[in-house]
């Protein structure tokens, strides 16, 4: 009985859904025609993306033979520095979300084919840009308090970016909120099975989108390249270093050697002879530590070269030919199930109150 209760139910309802079939069609048509305002009014995005392969290296040591004792007398573990100096390809879109990243990026003067112009990102959102029609009915809807508060106030939206003494970033309210809008437009990826970096940019203009698309692969190469070899270089410096002072000592012992060997070659005293034996003793030292440390300092530069990352194109930017924003098919589909679903449950409130 309850399952022919429910199947009477079931077929009242659908009577009911047929007899508003009107409002159900003149709902899902009014949310058609948004559906189409939104996607005929919406801004028009293009986005450029690549692929990057990073160079996976394996933690290796620096092989300084005794220069390990010296260095750690001075407070450095040379054989340890050049595993600090790995970095994970997880970190790379940390890198790139990071605000100098983004504000080097931002600040980066590219060309604007839609407009026929060269000029920042920063500067094209903030003077440049025209808001679409959904945007000024959300300016002067949702946002009118916000304007009527800095026409009040005079806020102030003047390019501040740096400080003028001290090394901070300084930007206005709605510099800020440029470049949080900035920051959704990039996209960098990492798959970790087989190590591939997937870098997208969405940018209005296509030339544009590629352009920084090709700035940001430039500008993860350059960051990663940084924060390794200044590792490697920190130890080369030091290696050159002691390298000249070892070199200064042995150069002066050499001239005094010399000297002392020209003064004393007609004598034959035993005094003589022991002078000239230790200021040799002393230059056998000195050479052979300055012949070390030259060797040393070679290969340090070798393994210089090795530590610096290289980076595969596995796929390079290109100018997208297609807008990747609004996808009017998909808003329109959308805005269709919306609609029915919305009459639906409209109809059955409406029966549920009915009957209460």
């Amino acid at each position: 009985m309850a399952m022919e209760k429910n199947d009477i139910d079931l077929i009242e309802l659908l009577k009911i859904y047929w007899s508003n079939r009107k409002f159900i069609f003149s709902t899902v048509l009014i949310f058609i025609i948004i559906g189409a305002i939104v996607a005929f009014t919406s801004p028009v995005e293009y986005t450029a993306s690549c692929k990057l392969l990073p160079e996976v290296q394996e933690n290796t040591k620096l092989n300084l033979g005794g220069l390990g004792g010296l260095a750690g007398l001075a407070g450095i573990n040379l054989n340890n520095a050049t595993n600090a100096g790995v970095m994970s390809p997880q970190l790379y879109p940390e890198i790139v979300k990071s605000l100098p990243f983004l504000m080097e990026l931002i600040n980066d003067t590219i060309y604007f084919e839609s407009i026929d112009t060269n000029t920042t990102s920063l500067n094209y959102f903030q003077e440049i840009q025209k808001p679409s029609f959904l945007g000024y009915i959300s300016k002067y809807t949702i946002g009118l308090p916000s304007l009527i508060k800095g026409a009040i106030f005079n806020s102030n939206d003047g390019i501040t970016t740096e400080s003028t003494d001290l090394k901070f970033i300084r930007l206005s309210k709605k510099e800020w909120g440029i470049v949080r809008n900035f920051k959704d437009r990039i996209s960098v990826e990492l798959d970790r099975i087989s190590g591939v970096i997937y870098v997208s940019i969405e940018m209005p203009d296509p030339v544009a989108a590629a352009q920084l698309s090709k700035k940001t692969e430039e500008l993860i190469t350059e960051y990663v390249t940084r924060y390794k070899t200044d590792k490697a270089s920190a130890d080369l410096e030091y290696l050159e270093k002691m390298f000249d002072e070892k070199r200064e000592k042995f150069e002066k012992l050499q001239i005094r050697l010399a000297l002392v060997t020209d003064r004393n070659k007609d004598l034959s005293t035993s005094s003589a002879r022991i002078r000239i034996r230790n200021i040799e003793n002393e230059y056998n030292v000195a050479f052979e530590l300055y012949k070390n440390l030259a060797s040393q300092v070679e290969r340090a530069k070798i393994k210089l070269t090795e530590e610096t990352p290289v980076f595969t194109i596995l796929e390079p930017v290109r100018i997208p030919e297609s807008k990747s924003k609004p996808r009017k098919g998909r808003i329109l589909v959308a805005a269709m199930f919306l609609g029915f679903f919305s009459s639906l449950l409209i109809v059955l409130v409406r029966i549920l109150i009915f009957k209460k």
